[in-house]
Protein backbone atom coordinates (compact mmCIF):
# COMPACT_ATOMS: atom_id res chain seq x y z
CA UNK A 1 0.00 0.00 0.00
CA UNK A 2 1.05 3.33 -1.04
CA UNK A 3 1.93 5.81 2.04
CA UNK A 4 1.80 9.46 1.34
CA UNK A 5 3.01 11.75 3.62
CA UNK A 6 3.39 15.72 3.63
CA UNK A 7 7.71 16.67 4.18
CA UNK A 8 8.22 19.26 6.41
CA UNK A 9 10.15 22.29 5.60
CA UNK A 10 12.17 21.96 8.34
CA UNK A 11 13.95 19.09 6.38
CA UNK A 12 16.23 20.18 3.50
CA UNK A 13 16.75 16.79 2.37
CA UNK A 14 12.55 16.71 1.75
CA UNK A 15 11.48 19.97 1.80
CA UNK A 16 9.64 20.66 -1.37
CA UNK A 17 10.02 24.92 -1.83
CA UNK A 18 13.99 23.96 -2.96
CA UNK A 19 12.64 21.92 -5.83
CA UNK A 20 10.47 24.55 -7.15
CA UNK A 21 12.94 27.16 -7.03
CA UNK A 22 15.54 24.90 -8.69
CA UNK A 23 13.11 24.40 -11.17
CA UNK A 24 11.54 27.28 -11.69
CA UNK A 25 15.08 29.41 -12.07
CA UNK A 26 16.24 26.60 -14.42
CA UNK A 27 12.96 26.58 -16.48
CA UNK A 28 13.34 30.76 -16.69
CA UNK A 29 17.30 31.00 -17.50
CA UNK A 30 16.64 28.52 -20.20
CA UNK A 31 14.16 30.40 -22.13
CA UNK A 32 16.05 32.96 -21.69
CA UNK A 33 19.38 32.00 -22.93
CA UNK A 34 17.64 29.99 -26.08
CA UNK A 35 15.47 32.49 -27.36
CA UNK A 36 15.32 29.98 -30.83
CA UNK A 37 13.05 27.63 -28.56
CA UNK A 38 10.34 30.13 -28.29
CA UNK A 39 10.53 30.05 -32.34
CA UNK A 40 10.66 26.54 -33.26
CA UNK A 41 8.40 25.18 -31.31
CA UNK A 42 11.01 23.28 -28.74
CA UNK A 43 9.70 25.33 -25.68
CA UNK A 44 6.99 22.77 -25.73
CA UNK A 45 8.36 20.09 -25.66
CA UNK A 46 10.89 21.61 -23.19
CA UNK A 47 7.97 22.86 -20.49
CA UNK A 48 6.26 18.97 -20.52
CA UNK A 49 9.54 17.40 -19.73
CA UNK A 50 10.04 19.57 -17.42
CA UNK A 51 6.67 19.46 -15.97
CA UNK A 52 7.07 15.67 -15.72
CA UNK A 53 10.46 15.98 -14.39
CA UNK A 54 8.66 18.24 -11.46
CA UNK A 55 6.02 15.34 -11.49
CA UNK A 56 8.38 12.82 -10.59
CA UNK A 57 11.05 14.43 -8.49
CA UNK A 58 8.03 15.39 -5.73
CA UNK A 59 6.72 12.01 -6.47
CA UNK A 60 9.57 10.89 -4.75
CA UNK A 61 9.37 12.59 -1.87
CA UNK A 62 5.66 12.33 -1.29
CA UNK A 63 5.29 9.08 -2.23
CA UNK A 64 6.56 6.83 0.47
CA UNK A 65 7.04 3.00 -1.01
CA UNK A 66 9.91 0.66 -1.33
CA UNK A 67 8.89 -0.01 -5.13
CA UNK A 68 7.59 3.49 -6.13
CA UNK A 69 10.42 5.79 -4.89
CA UNK A 70 13.01 4.28 -6.70
CA UNK A 71 11.17 3.97 -9.44
CA UNK A 72 10.03 7.66 -9.77
CA UNK A 73 13.47 8.93 -8.99
CA UNK A 74 14.73 6.58 -11.84
CA UNK A 75 11.93 8.31 -13.64
CA UNK A 76 12.86 11.79 -12.67
CA UNK A 77 16.76 11.56 -13.50
CA UNK A 78 16.08 9.73 -16.83
CA UNK A 79 13.61 12.81 -18.04
CA UNK A 80 16.60 15.48 -16.99
CA UNK A 81 18.71 13.39 -19.18
CA UNK A 82 16.48 14.40 -22.13
CA UNK A 83 16.72 18.11 -21.42
CA UNK A 84 20.02 18.88 -22.89
CA UNK A 85 19.87 17.96 -26.38
CA UNK A 86 16.20 19.25 -26.33
CA UNK A 87 17.68 22.99 -25.14
CA UNK A 88 21.56 22.52 -25.74
CA UNK A 89 21.58 24.40 -22.86
CA UNK A 90 24.93 22.74 -21.39
CA UNK A 91 24.09 23.81 -17.42
CA UNK A 92 20.84 23.06 -17.23
CA UNK A 93 21.22 18.60 -16.93
CA UNK A 94 23.50 18.90 -14.04
CA UNK A 95 21.57 21.76 -12.34
CA UNK A 96 18.51 19.57 -12.15
CA UNK A 97 20.08 16.35 -11.69
CA UNK A 98 21.58 17.83 -8.54
CA UNK A 99 17.97 17.26 -7.04
CA UNK A 100 17.95 13.69 -7.81
CA UNK A 101 21.47 12.91 -6.67
CA UNK A 102 20.29 14.48 -3.80
CA UNK A 103 16.78 12.78 -3.32
CA UNK A 104 19.18 9.33 -4.15
CA UNK A 105 20.90 9.89 -0.27
CA UNK A 106 17.56 9.56 1.28
CA UNK A 107 16.26 6.96 -0.65
CA UNK A 108 19.14 4.63 -1.31
CA UNK A 109 21.78 2.85 1.41
CA UNK A 110 25.31 5.26 0.36
CA UNK A 111 26.33 2.44 -1.93
CA UNK A 112 23.51 2.37 -3.85
CA UNK A 113 23.20 6.47 -3.85
CA UNK A 114 26.91 6.32 -4.94
CA UNK A 115 26.41 3.57 -8.01
CA UNK A 116 23.15 6.15 -8.54
CA UNK A 117 25.68 8.63 -8.85
CA UNK A 118 27.88 7.30 -11.21
CA UNK A 119 25.22 5.99 -13.44
CA UNK A 120 23.70 9.43 -13.67
CA UNK A 121 27.28 10.91 -14.62
CA UNK A 122 27.68 8.19 -17.46
CA UNK A 123 24.49 8.75 -18.41
CA UNK A 124 24.98 12.46 -19.00
CA UNK A 125 28.18 12.11 -21.00
CA UNK A 126 26.11 10.02 -23.53
CA UNK A 127 23.67 12.57 -23.66
CA UNK A 128 26.54 15.29 -24.31
CA UNK A 129 27.89 13.35 -26.51
CA UNK A 130 24.34 13.58 -28.85
CA UNK A 131 25.28 17.36 -29.51
CA UNK A 132 28.93 17.50 -29.28
CA UNK A 133 32.01 15.26 -29.19
CA UNK A 134 33.85 12.87 -26.51
CA UNK A 135 36.04 15.15 -25.35
CA UNK A 136 33.62 17.65 -24.39
CA UNK A 137 31.12 15.15 -22.91
CA UNK A 138 33.90 13.61 -20.89
CA UNK A 139 35.34 17.08 -19.50
CA UNK A 140 31.17 18.39 -18.82
CA UNK A 141 31.07 14.78 -16.77
CA UNK A 142 34.08 15.37 -14.78
CA UNK A 143 33.21 18.71 -13.94
CA UNK A 144 29.11 17.22 -13.06
CA UNK A 145 30.95 14.40 -10.79
CA UNK A 146 32.35 17.22 -8.94
CA UNK A 147 29.32 18.83 -8.50
CA UNK A 148 27.64 15.36 -7.32
CA UNK A 149 30.38 14.62 -4.77
CA UNK A 150 29.83 18.33 -3.26
CA UNK A 151 26.00 17.89 -3.39
CA UNK A 152 26.31 14.24 -2.01
CA UNK A 153 28.30 15.91 1.06
CA UNK A 154 25.86 18.97 2.20
CA UNK A 155 23.00 15.96 1.98
CA UNK A 156 24.60 13.35 4.02
CA UNK A 157 25.33 16.26 6.21
CA UNK A 158 21.61 17.23 6.50
CA UNK A 159 20.29 13.87 6.65
CA UNK A 160 22.91 13.39 9.98
CA UNK A 161 22.03 16.75 11.40
CA UNK A 162 18.26 15.72 10.70
CA UNK A 163 18.76 12.80 12.30
CA UNK A 164 20.83 14.11 14.83
CA UNK A 165 17.23 16.22 15.27
CA UNK A 166 15.16 13.31 15.93
CA UNK A 167 17.29 11.38 18.35
CA UNK A 168 17.39 14.64 20.22
CA UNK A 169 13.73 14.47 20.29
CA UNK A 170 13.51 10.91 21.05
CA UNK A 171 16.41 11.12 23.87
CA UNK A 172 14.29 14.20 25.38
CA UNK A 173 11.09 12.44 25.58
CA UNK A 174 12.52 9.32 26.86
CA UNK A 175 13.78 11.51 29.68
CA UNK A 176 10.36 13.36 30.20
CA UNK A 177 9.32 9.49 30.85
CA UNK A 178 12.25 8.75 32.79
CA UNK A 179 11.39 11.80 34.95
CA UNK A 180 7.65 10.55 34.78
CA UNK A 181 8.84 6.88 36.17
CA UNK A 182 11.09 8.42 38.84
CA UNK A 183 8.64 10.80 40.11
CA UNK A 184 6.77 7.80 40.85
CA UNK A 185 9.01 5.73 42.50
CA UNK A 186 10.09 8.32 44.56
CA UNK A 187 6.82 8.55 45.69
CA UNK A 188 6.26 4.81 45.93
CA UNK A 189 9.91 4.50 47.78
CA UNK A 190 8.77 7.40 49.78
CA UNK A 191 5.41 5.57 50.95
CA UNK A 192 7.67 1.50 51.40
CA UNK A 193 9.81 3.97 53.93
CA UNK A 194 7.11 4.91 55.96
CA UNK A 195 5.83 1.71 55.79
CA UNK A 196 8.88 0.41 56.83
CA UNK A 197 9.13 2.83 59.73
CA UNK A 198 6.03 2.59 61.45
CA UNK A 199 6.35 -1.43 61.02
CA UNK A 200 9.92 -0.42 62.77
CA UNK A 201 8.34 1.66 65.57
CA UNK A 202 5.61 -1.12 66.07
CA UNK A 203 8.20 -3.56 66.95
CA UNK A 204 10.59 -1.37 69.23
CA UNK A 205 7.61 -0.39 70.92
CA UNK A 206 6.36 -4.20 71.29
CA UNK A 207 9.89 -5.27 72.25
CA UNK A 208 10.81 -2.69 74.52
CA UNK A 209 7.33 -1.09 76.17
CA UNK A 210 6.19 -4.65 76.17
CA UNK A 211 8.96 -6.09 77.96
CA UNK A 212 8.70 -3.38 80.66
CA UNK A 213 5.09 -3.62 81.32
CA UNK A 214 5.48 -7.36 81.45
CA UNK A 215 8.07 -7.21 84.11
CA UNK A 216 6.28 -4.31 85.76
CA UNK A 217 3.09 -6.54 85.60
CA UNK A 218 5.11 -9.41 87.58
CA UNK A 219 5.83 -7.10 90.41
CA UNK A 220 2.99 -5.66 91.03
CA UNK A 221 0.99 -9.15 91.03
CA UNK A 222 4.19 -9.94 93.51
CA UNK A 223 3.35 -6.82 95.45
CA UNK A 224 -0.81 -8.01 95.71
CA UNK A 225 0.18 -11.34 96.86
CA UNK A 226 2.82 -10.68 99.50
CA UNK A 227 1.52 -6.73 100.94
CA UNK A 228 -0.32 -8.46 104.03
CA UNK A 229 1.95 -11.13 105.07
CA UNK A 230 5.55 -9.98 103.63
CA UNK A 231 5.57 -6.37 103.49
CA UNK A 232 9.04 -6.09 102.97
CA UNK A 233 9.32 -7.90 99.88
CA UNK A 234 6.33 -6.32 98.98
CA UNK A 235 7.60 -3.12 99.32
CA UNK A 236 11.03 -4.37 97.45
CA UNK A 237 9.01 -5.34 94.54
CA UNK A 238 6.70 -2.28 93.99
CA UNK A 239 10.87 -0.39 94.11
CA UNK A 240 11.47 -2.68 91.40
CA UNK A 241 8.56 -1.72 89.92
CA UNK A 242 8.85 2.00 90.52
CA UNK A 243 12.74 1.41 88.70
CA UNK A 244 11.60 -0.64 85.63
CA UNK A 245 8.54 2.07 84.76
CA UNK A 246 11.34 4.81 84.67
CA UNK A 247 13.58 2.53 82.72
CA UNK A 248 10.75 1.74 80.06
CA UNK A 249 9.63 5.53 80.33
CA UNK A 250 13.48 6.96 79.83
CA UNK A 251 13.96 4.40 76.48
CA UNK A 252 10.31 5.57 75.18
CA UNK A 253 11.48 8.79 74.92
CA UNK A 254 14.32 8.25 73.81
CA UNK A 255 12.59 6.25 70.83
CA UNK A 256 10.65 8.98 70.14
CA UNK A 257 13.52 12.25 70.53
CA UNK A 258 15.40 9.58 68.01
CA UNK A 259 13.37 7.67 66.47
CA UNK A 260 15.33 4.75 67.35
CA UNK A 261 15.93 3.07 70.41
CA UNK A 262 19.45 2.99 71.75
CA UNK A 263 18.89 0.11 74.92
CA UNK A 264 22.66 -0.66 74.33
CA UNK A 265 24.01 2.75 75.09
CA UNK A 266 27.28 2.05 74.30
CA UNK A 267 27.71 -1.04 76.05
CA UNK A 268 28.95 -4.05 75.05
CA UNK A 269 26.28 -6.58 74.15
CA UNK A 270 27.27 -9.24 76.43
CA UNK A 271 26.84 -7.02 79.23
CA UNK A 272 23.46 -5.45 78.05
CA UNK A 273 22.22 -9.40 78.10
CA UNK A 274 23.38 -9.83 81.48
CA UNK A 275 21.21 -7.19 82.93
CA UNK A 276 18.35 -8.83 81.16
CA UNK A 277 19.31 -11.80 83.03
CA UNK A 278 20.06 -10.35 86.53
CA UNK A 279 16.07 -8.76 85.99
CA UNK A 280 14.45 -11.89 85.01
CA UNK A 281 16.27 -13.52 87.97
CA UNK A 282 14.22 -11.41 90.50
CA UNK A 283 11.59 -12.99 89.13
CA UNK A 284 12.07 -16.66 90.38
CA UNK A 285 13.91 -17.70 86.54
CA UNK A 286 17.21 -19.91 86.87
CA UNK A 287 18.92 -18.73 84.10
CA UNK A 288 22.34 -19.48 83.60
CA UNK A 289 23.96 -17.03 80.45
CA UNK A 290 27.41 -18.26 78.82
CA UNK A 291 30.04 -16.33 76.05
CA UNK A 292 31.64 -18.68 73.56
CA UNK A 293 34.39 -17.03 71.60
CA UNK A 294 35.78 -13.52 71.64
CA UNK A 295 33.53 -10.49 71.60
CA UNK A 296 33.78 -8.52 68.12
CA UNK A 297 32.80 -5.54 66.72
CA UNK A 298 29.47 -5.71 65.40
CA UNK A 299 27.23 -3.50 63.15
CA UNK A 300 24.39 -1.79 65.39
CA UNK A 301 21.84 -3.37 63.57
CA UNK A 302 23.45 -6.54 64.68
CA UNK A 303 23.14 -5.76 68.34
CA UNK A 304 20.14 -4.39 68.17
CA UNK A 305 18.08 -7.84 66.75
CA UNK A 306 20.57 -9.73 69.35
CA UNK A 307 19.46 -7.91 72.12
CA UNK A 308 15.64 -7.37 71.33
CA UNK A 309 15.80 -11.44 70.21
CA UNK A 310 17.39 -11.74 73.97
CA UNK A 311 15.08 -9.48 75.65
CA UNK A 312 11.31 -11.00 73.49
CA UNK A 313 12.44 -14.45 74.24
CA UNK A 314 12.52 -13.33 78.37
CA UNK A 315 9.50 -11.72 77.97
CA UNK A 316 7.91 -14.17 76.22
CA UNK A 317 8.96 -17.03 78.85
CA UNK A 318 7.52 -15.00 81.90
CA UNK A 319 4.31 -14.67 80.11
CA UNK A 320 3.73 -18.11 78.35
CA UNK A 321 6.50 -20.62 79.53
CA UNK A 322 5.79 -21.67 82.56
CA UNK A 323 9.38 -22.08 82.92
CA UNK A 324 11.70 -22.09 85.49
CA UNK A 325 14.97 -22.97 84.04
CA UNK A 326 16.67 -20.74 80.99
CA UNK A 327 20.17 -21.05 79.95
CA UNK A 328 21.36 -18.64 77.48
CA UNK A 329 24.61 -18.73 74.89
CA UNK A 330 25.88 -15.97 73.20
CA UNK A 331 28.90 -17.53 70.34
CA UNK A 332 30.89 -15.61 68.88
CA UNK A 333 32.18 -17.55 65.35
CA UNK A 334 34.37 -16.62 62.75
CA UNK A 335 32.00 -15.43 60.22
CA UNK A 336 28.29 -15.39 62.30
CA UNK A 337 27.30 -14.52 65.44
CA UNK A 338 24.33 -16.78 67.29
CA UNK A 339 21.95 -15.95 70.97
CA UNK A 340 20.16 -19.33 71.74
CA UNK A 341 17.43 -19.04 74.40
CA UNK A 342 16.11 -22.42 75.74
CA UNK A 343 13.61 -22.90 78.54
CA UNK A 344 12.25 -25.91 80.44
CA UNK A 345 8.77 -24.84 79.95
CA UNK A 346 5.45 -25.79 78.13
CA UNK A 347 6.64 -24.93 74.78
CA UNK A 348 4.29 -24.31 72.02
CA UNK A 349 1.30 -25.82 70.79
CA UNK A 350 1.64 -27.80 67.32
CA UNK A 351 -0.26 -25.41 64.63
CA UNK A 352 0.55 -22.63 66.56
CA UNK A 353 1.78 -19.64 64.20
CA UNK A 354 4.02 -16.61 65.79
CA UNK A 355 2.33 -14.01 67.76
CA UNK A 356 3.80 -10.42 67.12
CA UNK A 357 7.16 -10.03 69.01
CA UNK A 358 8.57 -13.47 66.92
CA UNK A 359 7.06 -12.14 63.63
CA UNK A 360 9.09 -9.17 64.44
CA UNK A 361 11.83 -10.54 65.18
CA UNK A 362 11.99 -12.56 62.29
CA UNK A 363 11.81 -9.77 59.85
CA UNK A 364 14.64 -8.20 61.62
CA UNK A 365 16.65 -10.96 61.46
CA UNK A 366 16.00 -11.86 57.79
CA UNK A 367 16.38 -7.87 56.77
CA UNK A 368 20.26 -8.71 58.16
CA UNK A 369 20.22 -11.39 55.92
CA UNK A 370 19.82 -13.99 59.12
CA UNK A 371 18.40 -16.81 60.51
CA UNK A 372 15.73 -17.61 63.34
CA UNK A 373 14.89 -20.48 64.71
CA UNK A 374 11.63 -21.10 67.08
CA UNK A 375 10.46 -23.97 68.03
CA UNK A 376 10.23 -26.85 70.80
CA UNK A 377 13.34 -28.83 71.29
CA UNK A 378 13.15 -32.88 72.02
CA UNK A 379 13.74 -32.06 76.23
CA UNK A 380 10.84 -30.45 76.51
CA UNK A 381 10.11 -26.37 76.82
CA UNK A 382 11.05 -24.22 73.42
CA UNK A 383 14.00 -22.83 71.98
CA UNK A 384 14.69 -19.16 69.75
CA UNK A 385 18.25 -19.13 68.13
CA UNK A 386 19.12 -16.51 66.12
CA UNK A 387 22.04 -16.28 63.97
CA UNK A 388 23.61 -13.64 62.27
CA UNK A 389 26.37 -12.80 59.33
CA UNK A 390 29.51 -11.02 60.64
Amino acid sequence: MIKYYKPTQLDPSTSPIPIYVTIGAATVATLLGEPQMLFDGRWVIFLMAMIVFTLFSLGTGYVQHPRWQPLLLIAAAATALTLEPITNNFLLTPIITFITVSQAQTIFSPRLANLFGVALTLGIVLSLKISSDWALAIQGGIGYAAGYVFIVIFTRIAIREREAREELQTLYQQLERTKDELAEYSSQVAKLATLRERNRLARDVHDSLGHYLTVINVQLEVVNKLIDSDLDRAKEAATRAKQLASEGLAEVRRSVAALRPTPLDERPLPDVIRQLVDDARQDGLVITFEQHGNSKPLTPESEIVLYRAAQETLTNIRKHARASIVTIHLTYRTTSISLTVRDNGVGRADGTPDHVGLLGLRERTESLNGILRAENHGEGGFIVEVTLPN
